[in-house]
């Protein structure tokens, strides 16, 4: 009880201290030292009876007790005070807390007219305008919160008050839900000063800096979400993606190994550990080793790494998927489907082509038609020279996706390289052509069925073009070399088998070439 009195007494005091029209008119018919008697004026008598309506209304309200009796009084109070901002805000104020939104707003409006620069009145009227938004029911909230002009009045409030928490952190959220990244900055910028230890405007800002495309800010963020509270596990994983994604396996791995002591389980972390392991095999191969001995092994042991944390993946993401329902099937489907799709990376990029068939097939007797594990094996049996399995996969791909790119190219060059239905061939990568006509790749595919077809200056001028696309490319090299010795000219051919030699000096296709 006596808490609420003292802050019954506290608000009477801030009561008193307000500037009122009424009020100010009283003060002047006041002398500026007063005798122990002054005799009431009818400004001083309205004055009055405004403070002790006030302030009985406000006790009503501010305790809950009869809020139909305050409603009443307010109802009095803006015809005794109608000049008086703060007694519009006040009505206002009661009406919101009542639903009644709409005279909430023009009482509020009422207040700002009279003082323009009135913070809570400003404040309230953007609390009005957010409730009108949540409450429009219709889908484009972006074009609703710009209707109504939600974001500008925030805006005002912080222009009248830089430091109004409240205003920053709904402006921050808002815009950062509706894509409005470069307001949601600047607020969450302004909330990370008025309180520096607070994680969560430092998680906001990382995630503004990872979705603009500035990963070394994110990370700073990230960062000092990480300082004041070490295990957030939120960041972690995503300092760990980000690290990965800049190239810093080193401060990659730290995160996902800090995140895997707490949760080893961890479909991300798992995942991230794997992408780090196979990131490091492969710049081992290109590290300089001294001791080139040592090589095999090491490329072994980060390659088993790689596959092992990519498998726990797999089997989390499986396992969420037999116990979860609908939405959340789906996207745990598509978490397994994403890790299996980077083991088959890890087994591609060191030739494991078996292996990396055995995964697509994994994920075909869980979706039959999913068409990037169709597409994906069909490449792999053209790698491997299993023609028939591979037409088989890419024809199922085109029955699927007729539009899809690289099918079409895939099964037009298998053609190519069988040296049979050449003009269908032709016809497919053309098709290809028509939706990414400077694909490097796609031109080479085409320069060789010229080739096959024997139209040999085609392919030069084709091949030449394919050459620009994708210079140092060694296939494109060989199949350039080849062209240019079919229209005689050797030197030519050489000097590409050369540069193709270059690049793979203990590629026997190419040697055998330069004997010639």
């Amino acid at each position: 009880m006596r808490n609420k009195l003292r802050i019954f007494f506290s608000l009477l005091c801030v009561l008193c201290l307000l500037s009122m029209g009424v009020v100010t008119d009283a003060q002047e018919n006041f002398q500026s030292e007063m005798p122990e008697q002054v005799p009431l004026t009818e400004a001083s008598e309205k004055a009055k009876q405004v403070y002790t309506q006030l302030m009985y209304a406000a006790y009503l309200q501010s305790f809950n007790k009869d809020i139909k009796e305050a409603r009443n009084i307010y109802d009095e109070l803006v015809k005794l005070a109608p000049e008086s901002a703060y007694v519009w805000y006040k009505r206002g104020q009661l009406l919101n807390i009542m639903q009644n939104i709409r005279r909430a707003e023009q009482d509020t409006r009422r207040a700002l007219e009279l003082d323009p620069s009135h913070i809570p009145a400003t404040w309230q009227l953007s609390q009005i305008l957010v409730k009108r938004a949540s409450y429009s029911g219709r889908r484009d909230i972006k074009k609703v919160l710009k209707e109504l002009k939600v974001l500008e009045t925030l805006e005002r409030v912080i222009e009248l008050d830089t430091d109004h928490l409240d205003a920053h952190h709904v402006l921050s959220d808002l815009a950062f839900q509706i894509g409005e990244y470069q307001t949601a900055e600047t607020s969450y910028k302004a909330l990370t000063r008025i309180l520096p230890f607070e994680p969560t405007f430092h998680e906001r800002l990382g995630d503004i800096y990872n979705k603009l495309g500035r990963p070394h800010e994110a990370i700073d963020a990230y960062q000092r979400v990480i300082k004041i509270k070490p295990n957030d596990s939120n960041t972690l994983r995503a300092l760990g993606q980000l690290y990965l994604n800049v190239g810093d396996l080193t401060e990659a791995r730290q995160s996902f190994e800090k995140l895997l002591t707490m949760m080893p389980q961890d479909f991300g972390s798992n995942l991230g550990m794997g992408l780090v392991f196979q990131a490091l095999a492969e710049n081992s191969i290109h590290s300089g080793n001294d001791n080139p001995s040592d090589e095999p092994v090491v490329k072994l042991e980060l390659v088993e790494s790689a596959e092992t944390h990519l498998l726990r993946a797999i089997s989390i993401a499986k396992e969420a998927v037999q116990n979860s329902r609908n939405q959340s099937r789906r996207m745990h489907q598509e978490h397994a489907n994403r890790a299996q799709y980077a083991l088959v990376d890890v087994y591609i990029s060191f030739k494991n082509f078996e292996k990396a068939a055995g995964v697509f097939e994994k994920i075909l007797e869980d979706d039959p038609d999913n068409i990037v594990a169709i597409y994906g094996i069909g490449s792999v049996y053209q790698t491997t020279g299993d023609f028939k399995k591979a037409e088989t996969y890419l024809r199922k791909t085109l029955t699927l996706q007729p539009t899809h790119e690289d099918a079409l190219n895939g099964l037009g060059y298998l053609y190519a390289q069988q040296g049979k239905n050449l003009d269908e061939a032709e016809a497919l990568i053309k098709r290809a052509l028509e939706r990414s006509p400077a694909n490097g790749a796609y031109l080479d595919s085409l320069g060789w069925v010229f080739y096959k077809q024997g139209r040999f200056a085609e392919a030069v001028r084709t091949l030449e073009r394919a050459n620009q696309q994708l210079p140092n490319n060694v296939e494109i090299l060989m199949h350039l070399g080849d062209a240019y010795n079919k229209t005689d000219e050797p030197e030519k051919a050489r000097t590409f088998w050369q540069q193709a030699q270059t690049l793979e000096p203990d590629n026997s296709d190419i040697n055998e070439r330069l004997k010639q």
